[in-house]
């Protein structure tokens, strides 16, 4: 990341005020030495391999522990930073190649791909006979968790918010409103938004503060590093109309990019929760839907929905609502 984002350096804040977040069983995130409390029914799990390179021994650790905390009911949790870390001088070129394996092997077996070596077994064996000589008590081992579910549940709608991460108060919660209103059912929202912004005000913060205690939402996920659209209005007005320039053409692609994205994510949460969503819902963080069509339900599985408002000469590119097939169309074009 430090190669490909280097402008990215020093520039991304982390919320402060960001409640805590446990993984839930079957989902991996890794993680490292720094900063980080074990508690005594993990214990077990301080142990960092010796074969392997410096740099990928805690990463290794941690996709292993994490499996073995669901056998006793116990959680990854990410929570705010409680330190500062100054950093010293050194190579990302050497940083790379000693992370080698995690970017390209990861998938792979830990121990049959030879990521570490057969001696760690006699050392990891020699680590808990030490803990068992000094009266640790192991955890229990819960009831196994199922990865399976025995029928697939049946929601109204997905909707993916996209867009900048600012008007959400004055456009997106009256569109929900009316979305809410016009079909019924259980609908999920995905916000997929982008905190970036050329000129950084106060304004600015209260809004992200705004979007971030947002709780009508299934998924939030907040990116820094791509400008979606400089153009739109400091004061959240929800209609204006944006320079058709070439300064126009890469917000544009990115806002393409949100749509893919957006979607996938809606695709990647139907198979882990195992949901099926009759529809799919595209709207804009910064636009009101006023123009409320007849009807939000399509009529059949080949009919894309859109509204007559912000048209700019064309269609309407800031709602559509169709089934996920006819979506999948529309949001990775």
């Amino acid at each position: 990341y430090r190669l490909s984002h280097p402008l990215s350096i020093g520039q991304i804040q982390f919320d402060q005020d960001q409640s805590p977040i446990a993984l839930e069983p079957f989902t991996f995130s890794p993680y490292n030495t720094q900063n980080t409390i074990t508690y005594y029914e993990a214990f077990w799990g301080l142990y960092l391999p010796i074969t392997t390179t410096f740099r990928v021994c805690d990463i290794w650790r941690s996709f292993w522990v994490q499996r073995l905390l669901w056998d006793i009911g116990g959680r990854l949790v990410f929570g705010r930073s409680t330190i500062k870390q100054v950093r010293n001088s050194h190579s990302f070129i050497k940083d790379m190649n000693d992370e080698y394996q995690l970017y390209h092997q990861s998938a792979r077996d830990i121990a049959q791909a030879g990521f570490w070596q057969s001696k760690e077994v006699d050392i990891m064996n020699a680590w808990l006979a030490d803990l068992h000589s000094v009266g640790y008590s192991f955890p229990s081992i819960v009831l196994p968790f199922s990865s399976s579910s025995p029928s697939i549940i049946q929601k109204r709608a997905a909707v993916c918010v996209t867009g900048l991460a600012e008007c959400i108060q004055e456009a997106w919660v009256p569109t929900y409103s009316t979305i809410f209103n016009h079909l019924q059912g259980d609908i999920d929202v995905f916000l997929f938004l982008s905190s970036s912004r050329k000129s950084k005000t106060n304004l600015f913060d209260i809004n992200l503060k705004q979007i971030r205690s947002y709780l009508d939402s299934t998924v939030t996920i907040l990116y820094e590093d791509r400008i979606i659209d400089p153009h739109i209005p400091l004061n959240c007005k929800t209609f204006y109309n944006p320079n058709m320039d070439r300064s126009h053409v890469m917000p544009y692609y990115q806002q393409l990019w949100g749509l893919a994205e957006c979607f996938d994510l809606v695709k990647e949460y139907e198979q882990k929760m195992n949901i099926r969503y009759e529809f799919l819902i595209r709207a804009r963080s910064d636009s009101v839907l006023d123009k409320v069509p007849r009807t939000l339900e399509p009529q059949n599985n080949l009919t894309l929905v859109i509204p007559n408002e912000y048209d700019f000469g064309g269609y309407n590119d800031r709602f559509a609502i169709g089934s996920m097939s006819i979506m999948k169309k529309y949001m990775r074009r």
